[in-house]
């Protein structure tokens, strides 16, 4: 294994890993992060293969990745489950704890090397970002890789708990302008009762995307594409509990049965 100097030359590559970085910091959510960010420092490091690995509180999970497979696997960069980062090998530990860009040789050895660099906010480390490819691989543009995916991802985290936070707090407000109202609604017929409990208690006919917040558009979008909700939550780095709570406040948005329902009546009032 070899720490890699700061101060070592820098080929020629800049302009293409320019563009790529320039793409990757154009990602304004989510999906568009998870779609993209992969095959572009695939690109922009002229690399075989890519994969990018979550930190949740202390657990290295295997999250995006791009290009050859088999070559990822060899690498180490795909935990099979998730795994504690104290549990990693050296290379992973020491690229979180020094902040520093390292390669190590794929076994058997056959010219391939993998890099290994932290993603980080500040102080907090958000991932572990591995490169494939030949001796052409250039550290530094590895860790500037590195550098824009932690920014973007930061950002985008910060987002969705702005846009979370919103809409409880939207839900709440709502919840305490009607309880007024409600029991003059049970003074009335009981015919009329019924209907306007109903118009109050109906959600409208379709669901409208604005309704939700980035991280359920984020959900209702996998649900589009038939994931399950452990699907979901490997997907978004998610537990288990949390995506059927975000699958529920989808069904109740848009007032559906089911999930087949949801999706249907969400695809209708999509731009």
């Amino acid at each position: 294994m070899t720490r890699m100097n700061d101060s070592a030359a820098v080929p020629a590559g800049w302009d293409l890993v320019d563009e790529a970085l320039a793409r990757i910091r154009a990602c304004r959510g989510m999906p568009e992060f998870i779609q993209r960010s992969c095959a572009l420092v695939l690109a922009g490091c002229a690399a075989e293969s890519v994969a990018l690995g979550r930190i949740v509180d202390g657990v290295w999970v295997s999250w995006l990745r791009a290009g050859r497979l088999e070559l990822l696997q060899v690498s180490g960069a795909l935990p099979a489950l998730p795994m504690p980062l104290n549990d990693a090998s050296g290379g992973e530990q020491q690229v979180v704890c020094f902040r520093q860009t390292i390669s190590r040789e794929l076994a058997p050895p056959d010219g391939r090397r993998v890099l290994l660099a932290a993603v980080t906010a500040g102080d907090d480390a958000l991932g572990l970002l591995h490169v494939v490819g030949g001796a052409h691989l250039d550290p530094q543009i590895v860790q500037s890789c590195a550098d824009t995916l932690g920014a973007v991802l930061a950002l985008i985290l910060v987002r969705q708990r702005a846009e979370e936070q919103n809409f409880v707090l939207a839900s709440l407000r709502s919840g305490l302008g009607e309880l007024p109202e409600r029991p003059i609604e049970l003074l009335a017929s009981s015919g009329a009762s019924s209907a306007a409990a109903s118009t109050l208690l109906r959600p409208d006919p379709l669901g409208q995307w604005d309704d939700l917040t980035a991280r359920q558009q984020e959900v209702l979008e996998l649900m589009m594409l038939g994931l399950s909700n452990l699907e979901i939550a490997e997907r978004l780095v998610l537990a288990v509990a949390t995506v059927k709570s975000h699958v529920r406040a989808v069904l109740r948005a848009s007032g559906a049965v089911n999930r087949s329902d949801a999706v249907s009546r969400f695809a209708r009032t999509r731009d």
